[in-house]
């Protein structure tokens, strides 16, 4: 066989094998077009240069919008690539050589207008049967991975740009410590970090004990996916800095660690200002926990934020279980707010809100201010808790002596309307009995007319004891109070009352043999104990107990707290109770008030107690009344112990027969008093001279300096005073007897008088003939 022949027969067979070959390989791509949901295709050149689609994976009408047959009918796939990328479409696809492959990233234009992102690779061979190239490639759609690639860009570009300008140091280190990025203010923070850090580890860039300190952290950090600290560096100024570090654990999508993420902030003014802030509230924690009343700062929600150490007492629980419960829990009991609550109000309206409490015998003052931010809105308030026992205890102990104070003062203005009603009363019954007493001296034992003039004469006399009731009752009465004791004063006066009351009632006697003795008038004690008998019985209507008590007693401090009136000492303590029906507390309101009775009219003249109240004032003492109705009443009195022995009584000596002689001015300004009083001591045989008032007396007195042997002087007349006259009497004439007259004046006055010598007697007014010749006999023997 000849060369030619030889090699003849090589290249056929190297045809056959590349034939073979090139079926083996569109067999492969026809299976991988079955499966595949990208574009898989081959195509040949033709004789004009052009191309013709042998085949290609339906994948293409999704991917492009165009159908197969439209494609083919390009012959290629360079209609649908964006003009842009068409030269990078010919140098890595359709300008293949044979035995060359191609790929490359373009972009091409779906049918429905929108850009498709592909990844294209190619493969040229030699065609065996057709002249030309023979190309096999395939599209991949890869719109999706270069918009996130896109993004991804973009983000780093933001990034890069944040870590430009960010104030805080921020880092990205991998999951082997390696620095990936940072910020240029990182080394603002840390300046000890020694050039680019970029690609280092913490051992690579910081001193050793620095280095494990970061090591350590970024280790807890991926150990707990977040870590958070404080640390201090000096700062490029050259001074100690604060600073607050945050890291978090960067995860890869499978979950595994990719790296650290860190941040820090310069915190060195920020707790310069806690520290200022916190010695504020310390020195604020302080100053109100040294104060006595409750203070609080209470939330909007109604929170509790700060209490002092009285608010702490007062809850009896530990600080930290109050600072974040809720005051209404904690104070009220309740589970939601009290809308009474000045806190709730507070909070509600924005407003300031107070009110008072008691509790547990103790009154409280509430008072919130609430606290608003900028907008106006309420953020917390202030909440103070002020103990105002002492305050209330003190408003009703004023309240009480102001009440004092008032029953007082009408009790006085009362007492001066009786005293001036006694005052004219006993003028007229002055004249009235003088006037019996002169016709009854006129007329014969045996004359009917007497018994008229005795009924007159009784009328009187009970007149004349009610206006002594008024005189009791404004203390104006002249008594001659004596040392007693209590006992004996009591048998004579128990004698009397059980003549008085009637036999259905019961009195019984209960006091103490050896009672102080008192300073007491005899007959002060009977209007006492016989007035209030009186009342008594009317109360009991005829049937019940009347029990009198007499103790000594030493009134203390805390007695006078709570009877304002009273007053601290040694007391004699008579009691009065009976088994009536008792007093409402309107009754008791005007208890003592002249006038004031409960009975029907015609039945009581209403003077009794105000009476028995006179009686223990001008004694020195006070009474007070207990009572409830249907359950009696309990009068108490509380007369001053007197240290004196008791004065045994004596009995007065029988008025003289034989009647005087001398000469005595009267000095009267009631001309029915003047008349009976000249008209008694004229038929004594006395030389009588009147005068109407002060001034005139004292003429009379200049006109006889010598033959005046004593003068009458009636207490209350115009013009001049009692005091007035007396000292111009004495001018003239020093020493010439006074016997003073009044049917109203001021014991006080009397005695003040009595002691100084300027007067020499007093009788009161109505006076009786046998009275007054009596004084005016002992005062003109005494000259």
């Amino acid at each position: 066989m000849t060369d030619k022949e030889l090699r003849s027969g090589e290249d056929s067979m190297v045809q056959k094998q590349a034939g073979k070959a090139v079926r083996e390989r569109q067999t492969r791509f026809r299976r991988i077009s079955a499966i595949t949901s990208d574009i898989a295709y081959s195509c040949h050149t033709r004789k004009d240069g052009g191309f013709s689609l042998d085949w290609i994976t339906r994948a293409a009408d999704r991917i492009t919008g165009y159908s197969i047959e439209e494609i083919k009918a390009h012959g290629s796939f360079r209609f649908l690539v964006i003009e842009e990328d068409i030269p990078l479409f010919e140098k890595n696809v359709i300008g293949l050589a044979p035995g060359s492959r191609g790929s490359c990233e373009l972009r091409i234009r779906h049918k429905n207008g929108n850009t498709v992102w592909i990844s294209s690779f190619a493969e040229c061979v030699a065609a065996a049967k057709i002249p030309g190239r023979l190309l096999y490639g395939g599209l991949t759609e890869i719109t999706e991975r270069k918009q996130a690639e896109d993004k991804l860009q973009v983000a780093q570009l933001q990034w890069s740009q944040f870590l430009e300008v960010s104030p805080d140091p921020m880092w990205i280190k991998d999951a082997s410590g390696r620095y990936v990025a940072a910020s240029k203010s990182y080394f603002h923070a840390d300046p000890s970090a020694e050039g680019n850090i970029i690609g280092k580890t913490d051992a690579e860039c910081f001193p050793p004990e620095k280095a494990a300190v970061y090591v350590a952290n970024d280790r807890v950090a991926i150990e707990r996916g977040a870590t958070e600290g404080e640390f201090t560096a000096v700062g490029v100024d050259g001074k100690l800095r604060n600073f607050l570090t945050k890291k978090v654990v960067l995860r890869a999508p499978d979950g595994s660690v990719a790296g650290t993420l860190g941040v820090s902030r310069d915190i060195t003014d920020r707790k310069k200002i806690e520290e200022a802030l916190q010695d504020s509230v310390d020195r604020w924690r302080v100053a109100i926990d040294a104060i006595s009343d409750i203070v609080c700062l209470i939330s909007s929600e109604h929170t509790f934020l700060a209490i002092n150490e009285a608010g702490v007492r007062a809850l009896n629980l530990p600080r930290s279980e109050i600072i974040g419960r809720k005051c209404y829990e904690l104070v009220h009991g309740t589970t939601c707010p009290i809308p009474v609550c000045p806190c709730s109000k507070a909070i509600e309206t924005g407003l300031e809100g107070s009110s008072d409490y008691e509790q547990g015998g103790r009154f409280y003052s509430l008072q919130a201010w609430p606290l608003k931010d900028k907008s106006g809105h309420v953020t917390s308030l202030v909440h103070i808790v002020k103990d105002i026992t002492e305050r209330k205890r003190a408003e009703a102990d004023k309240e009480a002596m102001q009440a004092q104070l008032r029953q007082s003062q009408k009790m006085g203005a009362i007492g001066q309307l009786a005293g001036g009603i006694a005052h004219d009363f006993n003028n007229l019954l002055t004249g009235i009995l003088g006037n019996i007493a002169l016709m009854r001296s006129s007329l014969a034992p045996a004359d009917p007319l007497l018994e008229n003039l005795n009924a007159a004469e009784t009328s009187a006399r009970q007149a004349a004891d009610l206006t002594k009731g008024l005189l009791t009752f404004s203390r104006s009465a002249m008594i001659l109070p004596v040392p007693m004791n209590i006992a004996a004063a009591l048998d004579v006066t128990l004698t009397l009352l059980k003549q008085s009351l009637p036999a259905t009632m019961e009195i019984v006697r209960d006091h103490e043999q050896t009672a102080w003795n008192v300073l007491l008038d005899q007959s002060q004690l009977t209007q006492i104990l016989l007035n209030l008998a009186v009342n008594a019985r009317d109360a009991m209507k005829g049937k019940g107990t009347l029990t009198i008590r007499a103790r000594d007693e030493t009134v203390d401090a805390a007695y006078v707290h709570e009877h304002p009136y009273a007053r601290t000492g040694e007391f004699v303590h008579l009691s009065v109770s009976d088994t009536g029906s008792g007093m409402s507390a309107e009754v008791m309101q005007h208890l003592f008030e002249p006038f004031y009775t409960t009975k029907p009219v015609g039945s009581g003249t209403g003077l009794g107690l105000s009476i028995v109240y006179g009686a223990v004032k001008q004694a020195g003492g006070w009474i007070t009344a207990v009572s409830m109705e249907g359950v009696g009443v309990t009068f108490d009195i509380y007369l001053p112990r007197c240290l004196e022995e008791s004065i045994q009584s004596v009995t007065p000596s029988p008025l003289p027969v034989n009647a005087g002689s001398g000469t005595i001015l009267v000095v009267e300004d009631e001309p029915i008093v003047c008349a009976v009083a000249q008209a008694l001591l004229s038929r004594s045989g006395y030389t009588v001279l009147t005068a109407p008032d002060g001034t005139s007396a004292l003429n009379i007195l200049r006109e006889h300096p010598v033959s005046i042997g004593l003068i009458l002087l009636d207490m209350t007349m115009p013009g001049m005073t009692t005091s007035e006259v007396v000292q111009a009497i004495r001018a003239l004439d020093p020493k010439v007897p006074i016997l003073l007259t009044s049917g109203y004046t001021s014991n006080d006055i009397v005695r003040q008088m009595l002691e100084e010598g300027a007067v020499q007697e007093f009788l009161p007014k109505p006076y009786e003939l046998h009275e007054l010749l009596e004084k005016v006999q002992e005062l003109l023997h005494k000259s």
